[in-house]
């Protein structure tokens, strides 16, 4: 009984061990999970900088060029700052794996956004963005994009290459027209769709 017990005592310890291995691979080594909240305290050490958010950016319709610096980043939340621009230069963010841009003015993303090759989650939730570029197609480590309340009504046909590996497309409170989303449907058949299901007498917009 007693040599059951520590051999119990001894897997235990060993699956203790592994599982404490397996979170610290959650983070980029010296990291330690901290978001930064600040941009020039970022600064300081961009090279171990990996999560930063923004809810403020003074004056600006843009994201200021210092933050390009920040080449290991691998989270990005630029949340309420009232941009009406994505740099054409976001591309620098080659190790970027999420990029939330929630409850912004932004138009349209750049094309240069297809080089984020790494790039797994992306929010655009809450902008006036009708389209999205044809560089989506690129993204192929993409599984979540959140375009909630946009006026995306069309998406672009390359986006069809990503429909193996994108597992939802969140379109929800969207008025869509029942051809709209079946479009959306044939163009990514694997895909989950997430939409509001508003009554005809309710969208103001033309139906088929």
């Amino acid at each position: 009984m007693k040599k059951q017990i520590i051999i119990l005592i001894h897997i235990t310890l060993i699956v203790t061990s592994l599982l404490a291995q397996k979170q610290a691979t959650l983070y980029t080594p010296d990291d330690n999970g901290k978001t930064y909240t600040s941009l020039s305290e970022a600064l300081q050490e961009p090279e171990k900088v990996y999560r930063l958010k923004l809810t403020k950016l003074a004056n600006r319709d843009s994201l200021p060029e210092e933050l390009f610096q920040l080449t290991e980043l691998r989270e990005l939340t630029v949340k309420g700052c009232r941009l009406c621009v994505l740099n054409q230069n976001i591309d620098k963010l080659t190790n970027l794996e999420s990029l939330n841009l929630d409850k912004n003015k932004l138009l349209r993303l750049p094309e240069s956004i297809g080089n984020l090759k790494n790039l797994k989650y992306l929010c655009i939730s809450r902008n006036i963005i009708e389209t999205l570029p044809n560089s989506i197609s690129n993204l192929k480590q993409l599984t979540y994009i959140d375009a909630w309340d946009n006026p995306l009504y069309i998406l672009p046909e390359s986006i069809n290459s990503l429909n193996k590996s994108l597992q939802t497309l969140d379109l929800r409170q969207i008025p869509l027209t029942k051809s709209e989303y079946k479009a959306m449907q044939e163009l990514l058949p694997d895909t989950e769709i997430l939409f509001t299901d508003i009554c005809e007498c309710e969208n103001r917009r033309d139906h088929n």
